[in-house]
């Protein structure tokens, strides 16, 4: 017998065992990288970069639901811009948050906050307990800024999921690892969802890819949900931050929330 016909043979003896058995071979994907690795390949703007964007916006909370067009401003890590684009008449909605401050003008009551970039601020306008980094970060389709903790990696069917841990506090993100975008957040603090965010309708400009449409839930401290579909988005690399801090209107006095 010749060495063709052993090997032949061996073949058809494998394959009769395996339809014995009626056991096939289980493959799983392991972990191809570090966690570290895996969030470091997560693309990420320039420094300098400004996203100009406008978009739908649908607000529902315990106060109702509230559906604007807006134009929105976002410069990492921290700095923020949203105004109203109404039907008819000028805006009536303003917002700018950078490290330092968070202001928002209502023209329609004359009314002018300021406070600190705080959490606690943001919610009392967005209904949603976020910092105004970890909003920018969310917007743009990206990881909020990284807390301190251990790392852990999973593979969940097709996609990566990275634990962030810290105490009792947990965020998730799910990473696609075939362009390493980003298409879940989730926070837990104490056993309870704080929040979850998810990234779908990507588009590429600029070699970086954003989310044409984000979907964030809230269950802490309050239920409510944001809905955020763009309609066009862009890069600029203008160096000019004064939107990310509206100047008190004239004859308005200010009124701080802190």
């Amino acid at each position: 017998m010749n060495k063709k016909n052993i090997i032949l043979i061996c073949l058809v003896l494998l394959m009769v065992s395996g339809c014995i058995s009626g056991k096939i071979p289980e493959f799983t994907r392991g972990p191809v990288a570090s966690p570290e690795d895996v969030l470091g390949k997560i693309a990420m703007p320039a420094s300098g970069d400004i996203i100009r964007a406008t978009a739908n916006i649908t607000l529902n909370s315990s106060e109702g639901r509230y559906s604007r067009k807006i134009a929105l401003l976002l410069k990492t890590p921290s700095c923020l811009h949203v105004e109203t684009i109404p039907v008819f008449g000028p805006a009536d909605f303003f917002l700018s948050a950078n490290e330092k401050s968070l202001k928002v003008f209502l023209p329609g009551e004359g009314k002018f906050y300021v406070g600190k970039a705080t959490k606690e601020n943001l919610f009392l306008f967005f209904k949603v307990f976020l910092s105004p980094g970890d909003m920018v970060s969310i917007l743009a389709g990206l990881p909020p800024q990284i807390m301190e903790g251990t790392l852990s990696e999973y593979v969940k069917g097709r996609l990566y999921r990275v634990d962030i841990r810290s105490g009792e506090r947990k965020r998730s993100l799910w990473i696609n690892p075939d362009d390493y975008t980003l298409t879940k957040i989730e926070e837990i603090d104490d056993g309870r969802i704080i929040y979850r965010a998810t990234f779908k309708d990507h588009v590429v400009i600029d070699g970086i890819p954003y989310p044409g449409r984000i979907d964030i839930e809230v269950e802490e401290p309050e239920r409510a949900s944001i809905n955020i579909r763009y309609l066009d988005l862009e890069i600029s690399h203008d160096e000019n931050t004064k939107a990310f801090d509206l100047r008190t209107p004239y004859g308005v006095t200010p009124v701080f929330i802190d």
